[in-house]
């Protein structure tokens, strides 16, 4: 899983990136940029809250639950959420004449 881990983002970033699909972002319980390097080989715990730093003989970071928004990045971003819980059936299309011109 590919994400971003910070000490905590703005509200508009974070639901942004999860309503987007881009990369989840994922709130660290302490400091990390001390302690894990460009390089390192991680290994993230979504529904546990902890990542594993491989390269640092295992060494556990504890995350921030991701909340309520955890089916949106399981879908993949939220109108595939939307469209998978019924709440979009399909796209509407407005007809326009065949003379439209924009």
């Amino acid at each position: 899983m590919k994400c971003v881990i910070a000490e905590f983002y703005a509200r508009i970033f974070f639901r942004n990136s999860v309503n987007g699909g881009y990369l989840p972002p994922l709130e660290s319980v302490g400091r990390l940029v001390e302690k894990i390097r460009t390089g390192d080989e991680l290994e993230v715990h979504l529904l546990e809250n902890y990542v594993i730093n491989k390269t640092k003989n295992g060494e556990r970071y504890e995350l921030r639950p991701i909340g309520d928004v955890l089916p949106i990045i399981e879908a993949g971003d939220v109108f595939k959420y939307a469209k998978k819980v019924g709440m979009v059936s399909r796209v509407n299309r407005i007809a326009l004449p065949s003379n439209h011109c924009p």
